[in-house]
């Protein structure tokens, strides 16, 4: 068999194994009724097979990065979906996107001063307050 053919089979298995986290994660989350996606629950799952040394990153590495490549495509039905509210859009508009521009600004905001605090935890210096 080819390098070629090998490196296309090992990048479909990664995917597969990547799939199979997710969809026994959808299981696991209708099954118990959780709150909590079946994809985020595959994640999980998928995390702490790689921390239990269970699977290894080499296996699943290059079908992440094919999948967070490709990922854009899976926004395009819904972006499409948005056209049905094209009323919606015209009237409260602005006010979406303001409030979109400015939670994320939060959630960056937010996010980097928790960083901060935890890596000055880790490293033992406290931050002036």
């Amino acid at each position: 068999m080819s390098t070629k053919m090998r490196a296309l089979l090992s990048l479909i298995g990664q995917v597969i194994l990547i799939t199979c986290f997710a969809t026994i994660g959808e299981l696991i989350s209708k099954s118990f009724d959780l709150a909590l996606p079946g994809n985020i629950v595959g994640l999980l799952l998928l995390y702490l097979a790689l921390k239990a040394k269970i699977v290894q990153v080499k296996h699943v590495e290059r079908g992440g990065r094919l999948l967070l490549l490709i990922m854009p495509l899976f926004f395009v039905p819904a972006l499409s979906g948005i056209m049905d509210y094209t009323a919606f859009l015209r009237q409260y508009g602005l006010q979406v996107v303001l409030i979109v521009i400015m939670s994320s600004l939060l959630t960056l905001v937010g996010s980097t001063y928790i960083v901060d605090r935890l890596a000055h935890r880790k490293d033992g210096v406290t931050p002036r307050d």
